[in-house]
């Protein structure tokens, strides 16, 4: 159990382990930080295709449109 032997007392909770579990921590809010503006730049690009096929799109139609007149 727990990679001990039966006579093995397992060593006592020093100042390091704290230390540890800070830095362990701090790397957790530091990848969500990281997935946070990774899905963030997603949206971004997301939009900003969507924004210019759109105007793409009524661009082409102001075109038909002019032709059609003619």
């Amino acid at each position: 159990m727990h990679g001990y032997q039966d006579n093995e007392v397992p060593r006592s909770v020093t100042p390091a382990d704290f230390g540890v579990a800070f830095a362990s921590f701090l790397h957790n809010i530091a990848s969500s930080l990281h997935s946070l503006t990774e899905d963030i730049l997603e949206i971004s690009l997301y939009h900003a295709t969507r924004t210019s096929k759109v105007s793409e799109a009524w661009r082409q139609f102001a075109q038909d449109l002019e032709k059609m007149e003619d």
